[in-house]
């Protein structure tokens, strides 16, 4: 597992704790393959999530959220905010929505963890190519990185008050 996808400069295969040789999951590859699946899943909805408190600053879908509450896109604020001002059925849906990602959309068997056989959008790429290497190691260190960021645009907002993106807001 030294040597997988995503163990890169500067840090290579990077495990201080050790959950690798002494994880729960069965041996060293079965946990490998766990975390490893746990970080990629984590990465694409970070990433996800950077772009859209990025998009939230410049733009805001017209309508309704909630039409029965008189409530629109519009009236819901940007980052951790949403949290509160979202209605419980909006939350509702899209826990449903996450939900039944989770249970329909499967890891393939025999295939590197994150493979869940919905192609690289849309784009054929030969397996084991070092293209595909190339691809998949630069999501991982780009999920990594987005982790990263998300964590750090939340933690601006706690520290400015609620402000989203305070540092850039002058730079638009």
């Amino acid at each position: 597992v030294r040597k997988e996808l995503g163990a890169i400069p500067p840090f290579g295969f990077f495990d201080p704790l050790g959950f690798i040789e002494n994880g729960p999951y069965g041996d060293a590859r079965d946990n490998f393959e766990h975390y490893r699946g746990v970080e990629v899943k984590h990465g694409r909805i970070a990433m996800a999530a950077t772009v859209g408190m990025l998009a939230q600053q410049t733009s805001s879908l017209a309508g309704y959220i909630s039409p029965s509450k008189d409530l629109k896109f519009a009236d819901i604020p940007n980052g951790l905010g949403a949290l509160k001002a979202v209605p419980i059925e909006g939350w509702v849906q899209m826990v449903v929505v996450i939900g039944m990602h989770e249970i329909l959309i499967k890891q393939r068997e025999g295939k590197p963890p994150g493979d869940f056989g919905t192609g690289y959008f849309g784009f054929p790429v030969e397996e084991g190519s070092e293209k595909q290497k190339a691809g998949l190691n630069a999501e991982i260190s780009n999920g990594r990185l987005a982790m990263l960021g998300i964590l750090g645009m939340f933690a601006s907002e706690i520290v400015h008050g609620g402000e989203v993106l305070a540092e850039v807001k002058d730079l638009a």
